[in-house]
């Protein structure tokens, strides 16, 4: 009995099966930084002034509690006016972290022309004959490919189409009579015209008088069908070269032309002037055609004429 009781006491005092232990608390969890970065500032274009709409990347997340949210206002496709917009965005975890950037959204009135469709008439130096080859910067071969490529450049939201009636060799009666078949065939806004140094070269200062003649009769005829009418001065020739045979006639020449430009106020590309001189490296080995550098100067000069007389650019509206 003694045992008994011995054995039911320490029983009792604990010494048998041992108490639950405590539970282990798992550690909270690391949080990452939420970041929020938002895009390069953006430039919309708007041709007629009116609000255009909102057209942006969204900004990337880093770190944080997955899923992450992420908000801008004002939204994609909101239309903004002319001027600047800045666009507000935040991200936003699962733990509630909020991260915040912005982005520059500039919206500027671009530039266009009242014309869109070229023809460029003439003879080797509108068909972009050249004479010795250099190193040329702006792309196209003829002067006519050099121009559409630098009002595209300017004008990207247009189209521009331009037609090449430039033939080697021909004196300005051939011009005049493939005139009529090559405005109607391009159906041009605007006519380019450069001819008579094969008529100067060949017959001297006798043919200054018909150069002219035919120059004016073209134009008077293209302003009466309603199309703008471009007329430039020959480029200069080189004295005693091989082609260029009669320097001081091209001279007497472009006096008479500059005479047309303010007579029948049309555009006037002035090619001598931008030549510079009858020594100018623009003109090539032969005397006579423009290097491609020249070409690139013939294409510049139009391309500031064409400027002066067709850009506009429209007015913002709210």
């Amino acid at each position: 009995m003694a045992a008994l009781a011995a054995t039911l006491l320490c029983a009792s005092c604990g010494g048998g099966a041992s108490s639950p232990s405590t539970p282990t608390q798992p550690s909270p969890p690391v949080l990452t930084p939420l970041t929020l970065t938002c895009g390069a500032p953006i430039v919309l274009r708007t041709t007629t002034g009116q609000p255009v709409q909102l057209a942006y990347g969204m900004p990337q997340s880093m770190g944080g509690a997955a899923p992450v949210g992420i908000r801008c206002t004002p939204s994609a496709g909101t239309p903004v006016p002319v001027g600047q917009t800045t666009v507000a965005c935040t991200a936003t975890d699962a733990q509630l972290q909020t991260s915040t950037c912005s982005l520059a959204v500039t919206v500027v009135v671009a530039p266009t022309l009242t014309v869109e469709r070229f023809l460029t008439l003439g003879d080797s130096f509108t068909f972009g004959t050249t004479s010795r080859a250099t190193e040329r910067e702006i792309t196209g071969d003829t002067y006519a490919q050099k121009l559409e490529f630098l009002l595209s450049e300017r004008y990207p939201d247009q189209r521009f189409a331009f037609t090449n009636a430039g033939v080697p060799g021909q004196f300005m009666d051939q011009i005049e009579d493939r005139y009529p078949a090559a405005l109607r065939q391009s159906s041009a806004q605007v006519l380019i015209v450069q001819g008579g140094v094969n008529d100067i070269n060949t017959e001297g200062a006798r043919a200054v008088s018909d150069v002219v003649a035919r120059l004016e009769r073209v134009t008077r005829d293209a302003q009466g069908r309603g199309v703008a009418v471009i007329l430039a001065t020959l480029t200069p020739q080189r004295p005693g070269s091989i082609k260029g045979t009669a320097p001081h006639v091209v001279r007497d020449l472009n006096t008479r032309i500059r005479d047309l430009c303010r007579r029948y106020q049309t555009g006037c590309a002035d090619l001598y002037a931008a030549f510079g001189s009858e020594q100018s490296p623009l003109i090539g080995s032969d005397g006579l055609h423009p290097t491609p550098a020249g070409y690139d100067v013939i294409a510049e000069t139009y391309f500031d004429v064409i400027r002066s007389l067709f850009e506009r650019t429209a007015t913002p509206v709210s």
